[in-house]
Formats: C-alpha cells, sequence, structure tokens
C-alpha cells in the first residue's frame, strides 16, 4: 500500500424540491462530487473522492449552505490506495 490514501464517501443530500436542480448544479461545478442519484421530492445521492478527508467533510457543510437545501447526511466511507483504486479487484 503506497503512502497516499484515498478516501471515498456518499451523502445523500434533502433540499425543497424547487431547489434540487440547482443543488445538483452546485455539486457538479464547486466540487470533487458526482451527483449519482435524484429523486424529485428532494433527495440527492452524492459520492465524492479526495485524499484530505477534512476537504470531503467540508463539502458536505458547503452543500448545507446552499439554498433550498434541508440537510446533507453522511452514509459510507471507503479508504483505499491511491495508486490502485482504479485497478479491477478479483
Amino acid at each position: 500500500m503506497s503512502d497516499q490514501l484515498l478516501h471515498i464517501i456518499s451523502f445523500i443530500v434533502h433540499a425543497r424540491p424547487e431547489a434540487l436542480k440547482q443543488t445538483a448544479e452546485w455539486i457538479t461545478q464547486h466540487s470533487a462530487g458526482e451527483v449519482m442519484g435524484e429523486d424529485a421530492a428532494g433527495k440527492l445521492v452524492v459520492v465524492a473522492e479526495h485524499t484530505d478527508e477534512q476537504q470531503l467533510l467540508a463539502l458536505m457543510d458547503h452543500v448545507r449552505e446552499q439554498p433550498g437545501v434541508i440537510d446533507a447526511a453522511f452514509v459510507y466511507h471507503e479508504v483505499v490506495d491511491a495508486l490502485t483504486a482504479d485497478e479491477p479487484h478479483v
């Protein structure tokens, strides 16, 4: 394992339905996050990765501060070797 670790997280964003599109666009444009799913009722599933875990926690805080966002809830966290993260696992 290398000294470089990659943190991968997922979280759910609960936003007002009228703010859903704007929130998804903000996540895509301003972060290492990617919207992987959404529900018209106001839910987004976000996956993000970074070598600095604190940057990911800050991302969640910034998402919470967006207009129309009610909350963001942490779901999953995995730490992998950044050098081999994209290799297939058998």
